[in-house]
């Protein structure tokens, strides 16, 4: 088994003994098992897949960092939700909002923050979409 801590600014997200991790890194996907080699990683919004048991758990992240030893994986992104808790209307409007905040041209912070929320509509539409997908 392998220690998991999902950490955000607002919250622990996640904590649990678990089979296996898998989180989306700059380089692409990292599958992480107990006894894995140590490592620090950049991450990339996007899918954790948690595997623990029969069970698979699926949250989208933020971008963030995650630490990994022999029996440890500490996780610390800007959010986690878990699939299941996405509202595709909500997300569906805030997409829609960044849409319209980037047609204005904004520029520093808005526009950063126009980005990111247009990023993380994508990001959770597509992960929302996946998984009502492979249910039905």
């Amino acid at each position: 088994m392998l220690k998991l801590e999902i950490i955000t600014p607002e919250k622990i997200a996640y904590t649990d003994d678990v089979d296996m991790v898998m989180v989306p890194s700059a380089w692409g996907r990292v599958g992480i098992l107990p006894r894995h080699i140590p490592l620090f990683a950049q991450l990339v919004e996007g899918e954790l897949k948690i595997k623990k048991g029969s069970e698979d758990i699926y949250l989208s992240i933020g971008g963030g960092f995650v630490e990994v030893t022999k029996t440890k994986v500490v996780v610390l992104v800007t959010r986690a939700t878990h699939y299941k808790e996405l509202n595709e209307t909500e997300i569906a409007k805030a997409k829609l909002q960044a849409s319209e905040a980037l047609k204005n041209k904004p520029s520093g912070q808005d526009l950063r923050v126009a980005q990111a929320l247009l990023r993380q509509s994508i990001v959770d539409l597509r992960i929302l979409t996946r998984r009502k997908n492979k249910i039905h």
